[in-house]
């Protein structure tokens, strides 16, 4: 019984032997055909998204600004001052001078206004200006990518806004009546700062020339208002410099504030 196992053992040795010089290949080249083990995107020399935006420009919206502006109310000894705001939205550009380091650029621009028409037997179409308010603003910043992967890039903005708003108000001439002042309405606003937060590119999709942009900011913040008579019979300003958070108390601050959107080209 013993000596039929070893023959048959024999047996298989040989067949196995013949096979493999049949072949003709060696252990080595053996090796050679077997599959491969999966090797690492980082280790292929791969670069990600981030990395291949670097020496690209972009364009896109950059979020928007609560630029401070004055109304003013008439009332006994001149009137009152309260404060308002005007949401400009920033449009500007990124560019990535390396896989470190860039430069954001950004400019706000935001208008209101129009008038409206009351038609009368007695006195006829008497329009009246509604109050005009314009805001400008001025964004630059320093994104440093801290750290990155395939598709997101987690990155420090130092930065600096700042925001001037005004307003007119016409006097509205009536016949018989003592001619008004024209009110002028002012606010300014200065940032000094930095945010953080994340970028994600949509390589995953195709398009890693797209990205979207999300941050919360920590900084010094200075801000006031002022109201003005053309006949000088009335001068107001205040305001002050605060520090904190970028993030507001409205609940959807947090998307029209602090979310951007880049495309490179």
């Amino acid at each position: 019984m013993k000596t039929v196992a070893f023959c048959a053992f024999a047996t298989t040795l040989a067949l196995s032997g013949f096979a493999f010089a049949a072949t003709g290949d060696s252990e080595e080249e053996t090796q050679h055909k077997r599959p491969a083990a999966s090797t690492p995107a980082s280790a292929t020399g791969e670069k990600s998204d981030h990395e291949q935006m670097v020496g690209h420009f972009a364009v896109g919206y950059m979020g928007a600004s609560q630029i401070p502006i004055a109304v003013f109310a008439a009332g006994p000894g001149g009137g009152a001052v309260t404060a308002d705001n005007v949401t400009t939205p920033f449009v500007g550009g990124r560019y990535w001078l390396s896989a470190g380091m860039g430069i954001d650029l950004g400019l706000g621009l935001a208008f209101s206004g129009g008038s409206t028409t009351t038609t009368t037997p007695a006195a006829g179409a008497v329009s009246v200006d509604a109050p005009s308010r314009t805001g400008i603003g001025l964004h630059a910043g320093v994104p440093l990518a801290l750290a990155y992967t395939k598709h997101f890039t987690f990155e420090l903005v130092p930065e600096l806004t700042f925001g001037y708003a005004s307003s007119t108000i016409k006097a509205n001439i009536v016949a018989g009546q003592p001619a008004s002042p024209d009110i002028s309405q002012s606010g300014l606003r200065f940032d000094l700062g930095g945010r953080v937060g994340g970028e994600l590119h949509f390589g995953f999709m195709g398009v890693p020339q797209l990205s979207l942009q999300a941050t919360v900011g920590l900084g010094f913040r200075y801000s006031s208002v002022k109201v003005s008579l053309s006949d000088n019979s009335f001068s107001q300003s205040s305001g002050g410099p605060s520090f904190g958070t970028s993030v507001q108390d409205a609940p959807w601050a947090i998307f029209t504030n602090n979310v951007s959107a880049l495309y490179y080209f």
